[in-house]
């Protein structure tokens, strides 16, 4: 998994991009492969993993090192499985909450839509709201939700 050539994060590339939330589990796999696919060749895919839940601080059994080194080898699990389109994927790790990390990023690579996998949430989830309502609220580009089953 790699950086595009040439480019900063700040620099639009040529071809269109889409910001993954990921977090290794299967509904996230599946929204990775889901925009793989749809993304064009010249398109650029954004892996992002977001080290603190949407409405709690950082775990403080960890830190921010410990935190990183998680999520890298998330990322890693998933180079291990080869699947061509998601290795050339860019690869980011955030401190912030999905949805910040999720926007912030979208905005940094001019992104055209964020892709998020869906999974069941308890009520409580529904009460306090999840990443995915809060997405709806907060983006300023398209929210596409991939339902766990689509690519497994």
């Amino acid at each position: 998994m790699s950086a595009p050539s040439g480019k900063t994060d700040g620099e639009r590339a040529d071809g269109p991009c889409a910001v993954v939330g990921y977090d290794g589990g299967e509904s996230a796999r599946a929204a990775a492969n889901w925009a793989a696919a749809l993304l064009p060749q010249d398109g650029r895919l954004v892996l992002v993993y977001a080290c603190r839940p949407l409405h709690a601080p950082p775990s403080p059994l960890a830190s921010a090192s410990e935190r990183h080194d998680i999520a890298h080898a998330v990322f890693d699990e998933l180079a291990l499985d080869g699947e061509d389109r998601l290795l050339e994927a860019r690869t980011e790790v955030s401190d912030e909450d999905p949805v910040s990390a999720l926007t912030e990023a979208a905005s940094r690579h001019h992104a055209s839509m964020i892709v998020v996998g869906h999974e069941q949430h308890s009520w409580l989830h529904k009460k306090i709201g999840t990443v995915t309502g809060e997405l709806l609220a907060r983006s300023a580009v398209p929210v596409a939700v991939v339902p766990g089953e689509l690519m497994s």
